[in-house]
């Protein structure tokens, strides 16, 4: 099917309402000092505390230069610490500090209330039936929704 008017087409809209999404959440990012990256990092230790670097890398499909990077910020801010493992000095794992732990809770919240905010108007069969529609592009385009997590 071609669409005489690019509005008509779907993709458009999903593409201007994923940018809408990614610039509420970095807004409420950005007023804790963070980047989607840094965030990215900080919700895989917040799901499991400690993480060797390159389990971390792999997760977020990241390379170790651009890991690198971003991990020092964190570093940098006192969010989380390197560590050695006790098995193997050679290998690095990132763990929170008490402070990098602290913010789990005031982001999370920021972030589901900017997302709330997205949602305005929906009712919860609806959100609902919205998910379930994603997850089915995701599929049709041969991601995995586990790749999210």
């Amino acid at each position: 099917m071609i669409y005489s008017d690019y509005r008509d087409n779907p993709m458009f809209w999903l593409r201007r309402a994923s940018l809408a999404m990614r610039k509420a959440v970095d807004e409420e990012l950005h007023a804790h000092g963070l980047t989607g990256a840094q965030f990215e990092v900080l919700r895989q230790l917040w799901e499991h505390d400690r993480l060797e670097l390159r389990s971390l890398q792999e997760r977020l499909g990241i390379t170790s230069p651009t890991l690198t990077g971003i991990v020092d910020g964190l570093v940098g801010r006192g969010l989380v610490e390197r560590q050695v493992t006790p098995e193997d000095a050679r290998v690095k794992q990132l763990c929170l500090t008490a402070h990098g732990q602290s913010l789990n809770e005031q982001i999370c919240e920021a972030i589901e209330q900017a997302h709330a905010r997205l949602l305005a108007g929906f009712s919860p069969a609806e959100a609902t039936l919205l998910k379930d529609w994603l997850k089915r592009i995701v599929a049709n385009a041969g991601e995995s929704d586990h790749a999210c997590s």
